[in-house]
């Protein structure tokens, strides 16, 4: 099952609570047509699709991934973390 940790999850939140999103848009977990490695994925703003795996926190849907996405991430974990590169989100794909 794809995770998405509660730092990643709190985050998200900070980002959103910043932000005053139209209703039925979302930050959305976004890869590139071709996955090549670390670092080819971002989040965006978008609109719903239909079919989104949603993830909430707090009450809040934080984040949102599209289904196909979900399931080729099964068992990876997306996070934010400190690193000596700064603090930023992390996509551990197993």
């Amino acid at each position: 099952m794809f995770e998405v940790t509660d730092a990643a999850k709190d985050e998200l939140k900070n980002i959103l609570d910043s932000r005053s999103l139209l209703e039925g848009r979302y930050l959305k977990l976004a890869v590139k047509p071709e996955w090549t490695g670390p670092g080819d994925f971002g989040v965006v703003i978008e609109d719903e699709k239909g079919g989104e795996v949603f993830f909430e926190h707090e009450g809040q849907v934080v984040l949102a991934v599209d289904p196909g996405l979900s399931e080729n991430l099964e068992n990876s974990v997306f996070d934010f973390k400190d690193t000596p590169q700064g603090a930023g989100f992390t996509l551990d794909v197993y």
